[in-house]
């Protein structure tokens, strides 16, 4: 789901007068939903030099532009159209349906990340296991707080005294999941910041590695409740924000249909923003979260939901999208011009950026002399949106994709156009090819030297070269806008070019194809005509001696399939290689670490590394590659040979953020651990 702020309505746009309806509306909505008027083809634009060292960014919208437009929706609804008449425009050839009724919804709480679950005292206050089992918590000056802590393998319930002390409270309870809930169905939790909130429903601790996590279970309108103010202001005219409402429902009975049994759906904008019932500060001062116009809203179109087929869809949904949808995964979310999204208020922004802030981003370009938009989707003004933007430099070129210039600079969309004069575009530096379809080692400027990629907070993928000495040398950024992605691979080079590919998985489940280039940078993701609800995925190099990268992934059911490319930019067809695969995390691939000259697989299974050789038709059986420790692992991943010995090796990141070196023996064993220097916090691996 894109991450919106919500809109706020100003006094100009709350003077806008309601319109009056034409006629022929059902006719108006299939043409804007299937027009291409005004639809310029995908082109390149004219490099544009800077004026007073800065360039100016004109742009229209705000977020992804797939689906629902929030500001388009207040628009329809202020032209008299009803949230169902609303929906039909934006996702167009679904049908409504009703959810079961008393349907449920657990939210994993994010903001509680100190692993236990502290709640307040309240009337009624009962903890349950998962077996049935209860014990009523008393009340009283003695007890402040109640927190449920891990123990082992169970866990421990304490409460703060008087004097601000924990004790230790006895139960009978077993050892899975624990559950709060009252009289009041209203129970308060006390975050680790010092605040505290109110969530409807029930709050359970949910064990995860050595620690947990909080899920608050609830009734999916009770949930709504919350997240229909939280994702739109619900001031708004009533059928807009009914609109809201059904979206939001169905994005989260889509999530959940999908999601494993810890939880359904996070309460951030990675999924949809939930904030509770209410927040109450250090200080004592409470904030209600629900509004009376966001719980009409969802009482009007209670259980409400939108199909395609048989299948819910995916009502994605973004701030503005400029005047034009873009063209999303699935054929309701379609591209079409959408005249609803400025008629309360004027999508267009501007954004100046100077030479040095991207000479400052991308340093290996030297002095920053021109930009030039490469590529655009043909849909909406300017040609459409920004797909790739070449930034040219004084040392060298750097082309990368619109999305992540967008966000690299913090631009509302990638529906923009870039003003200045013409000039003539610079050569790019050359990159020397490696191997064609070579997977090892992991390379992205020398064929020679192994590359570490990792994704830092701000959602740039940098590149660590290694060392003669072994370690690794300072971090040089790849690409930037990687952090929306769920998942990022080192693929090898899929596409037989000689430069290593990088293949992401959107939130949306598409896999792109990052294809690496003579310049040392990598091309506008490509989509791989895939979609990927795998739970684990990892590039496995040439596992069927066709001498071409392959993926290996799980599905939901468990099931390891091999993925075989084909030699371009997508994939040649799937093999069903085993059952049983649903327990194991952290799948990766470190090359042929058993020394037969087959690629093998490494995965985890709570604190023991296990390692599955490759045959010639799977993996055999696993067999322990490290005995203990390794559920107090951050993660792992293999960029192959890393010390120059020419033996596949495996990589960790402890709790500390240090880099570990586990060498591989040729033989199937790792030889004992090294400890890198320097930290690498806020980093995760690409995979």
């Amino acid at each position: 789901m894109d991450a919106m702020s919500s809109p706020k309505p100003s006094s100009t746009q709350a003077r806008h007068r309601t319109g009056r309806l034409i006629v022929g509306l059902s006719a108006l909505l299939s043409l804007l939903a299937t027009s291409t008027l005004g639809v310029t083809p995908a082109r390149a634009d004219e490099a544009v030099v800077p004026e007073s060292g800065s360039f100016t960014i004109s742009g229209a919208g705000f977020g992804h532009g797939w689906g629902m437009s929030q500001y388009g929706a207040y628009g329809a609804a202020k032209k008299g159209l009803s949230w169902k008449q609303i929906l039909a425009f934006y996702y167009p050839g679904t049908t409504l349906d009703t959810l079961k009724t008393g349907s449920k919804i657990k939210v994993w709480i994010t903001a509680d990340s100190d692993n236990d679950l502290r709640v307040m005292p309240a009337k009624g206050l009962v903890l349950t296991d998962a077996a049935g089992g209860s014990f009523a918590l008393p009340t009283g000056s003695t007890y402040k707080t109640w927190r449920v802590t891990r123990s082992g393998d169970g866990l421990q319930l304490h409460y703060r005294t008087a004097s601000g002390t924990w004790a230790k409270q006895t139960t009978t309870l077993g050892t899975g999941t624990w559950t709060f809930a009252n009289a009041a169905k209203l129970v308060r939790v006390q975050l680790p910041s010092g605040t505290s909130k109110e969530f409807r429903g029930t709050v359970a601790f949910v064990k995860r590695d050595v620690g947990g996590r909080t899920v608050n279970r609830l009734s999916m309108e009770d949930y709504l409740k919350s997240v229909v103010p939280s994702e739109m202001p619900t001031s708004w005219a009533a059928d807009g924000v009914r609109t809201q409402a059904v979206a939001a429902r169905t994005y989260a009975a889509r999530i959940q249909a999908g999601a494993g049994s810890a939880y359904d759906i996070c309460d951030t904008t990675a999924c949809q923003v939930y904030s509770g019932y209410s927040s109450i500060s250090s200080g004592g001062s409470r904030r209600l979260h629900e509004t009376s116009g966001g719980n009409a809203a969802v009482e009007a179109t209670a259980g409400t939901i939108v199909r395609y087929g048989s299948g819910i869809a995916l009502t994605q949904f973004s701030s503005s999208n400029g005047g034009h949808s873009a063209q999303g995964d699935y054929p309701y979310l379609s591209a079409h011009e959408d005249p609803y999204d400025s008629v309360v208020t004027s999508n267009a922004w501007t954004r100046t950026i100077t030479a040095k802030s991207l000479a400052n981003v991308w340093p290996s370009v030297g002095t920053a002399r021109q930009l030039q938009v490469t590529k655009r989707d043909g849909d909406g003004r300017w040609g459409g949106r920004v797909t790739s933007i070449k930034i040219i430099g004084s040392k060298k070129s750097i082309t990368v994709s619109g999305v992540s210039f967008q966000r690299t600079f913090g631009m509302r969309s990638n529906l923009f156009t870039v003003k200045g004069g013409t000039a003539i575009t610079a050569a790019p530096v050359a990159v020397r090819p490696g191997k064609a379809y070579a997977a090892f080692p992991r390379s992205y400027h020398s064929a020679n030297r192994a590359e570490l990629l990792m994704i830092n907070s701000a959602g740039k993928l940098v590149r660590y070269p290694v060392a003669a000495s072994g370690a690794l040398s300072k971090g040089k950024t790849l690409a930037s806008g990687f952090g929306s992605y769920t998942h990022v691979l080192n693929a090898g080079d899929w596409n037989g070019d000689g430069y290593q590919d990088v293949i992401a998985r959107t939130a949306g489940e598409r896999l792109l194809l990052f294809r690496g280039d003579a310049s040392g940078g990598l091309k506008t993701g490509v989509d791989m005509k895939l979609r990927s609800n795998h739970t684990s995925l990892t590039s496995v190099g040439d596992f069927n001696g066709d001498r071409r990268p392959d993926l290996v992934v799980v599905s939901n059911s468990g099931n390891l399939y091999l993925v075989l490319g084909n030699g371009k930019t997508g994939f040649a067809g799937f093999t069903k290689l085993a059952t049983g695969w649903g327990g194991r995390d952290w799948m990766r691939s470190p090359g042929d670490i058993s020394g037969d000259g087959r690629p093998d697989l490494i995965t985890r299974v709570g604190d023991r590394l296990y390692l599955h050789k490759g045959t010639n038709k799977s993996f055999s059986k696993p067999v322990v590659l490290g005995w203990s420790g390794w559920s107090r692992v951050a993660a792992i991943t293999s960029i192959g040979d890393f010390d120059g010995d020419k033996r596949a090796d495996l990589l960790a990141r402890n709790a500390n953020s240090q880099l570990v070196l586990y060498r591989g023996s040729g033989k199937g064993t790792l030889l004992p651990a090294k400890t890198l220097p320097n930290t690498y916090p806020n980093l995760r691996f690409a995979l």
